[in-house]
């Protein structure tokens, strides 16, 4: 419920100041895996595109994808944190593009 209610005020937040949409992209490299995200804002829906290697045994696997649709206020959506040009979602921070 808190999550909720969370999403909920930080929808209307976002909408009482500033329009958010557009693209946003992030790159993250580790021991285990590559990831390209691209997060796309239109509105209220919000659309992740994920593009990830493994890497196992210090071999970089095939490139496989994944891909989320929410809408903000919804009970399934991702609480996001939003600071001018950037937003985090979890420890995924995502840079606007031009």
């Amino acid at each position: 419920m808190k999550k909720i209610i969370f999403i909920a005020l930080l929808f209307a937040a976002c909408k009482a100041s500033t329009n958010h949409d557009g693209t946003y992209v992030s790159h993250n490299e580790g021991q285990f895996s590559i990831a390209d995200d691209t997060l796309i804002i239109d509105d209220t829906v919000v659309i992740n595109h994920t593009g990830y290697q493994k890497i196992r045994n210090g071999q970089t696997l095939r490139k496989a994808f994944k891909s989320r649709k929410w809408i903000l206020n919804s009970p399934d959506a991702s609480p996001m944190q939003i600071k001018g040009d950037q937003i985090q979602i979890g420890n995924t921070t995502y840079h606007k593009l031009p």
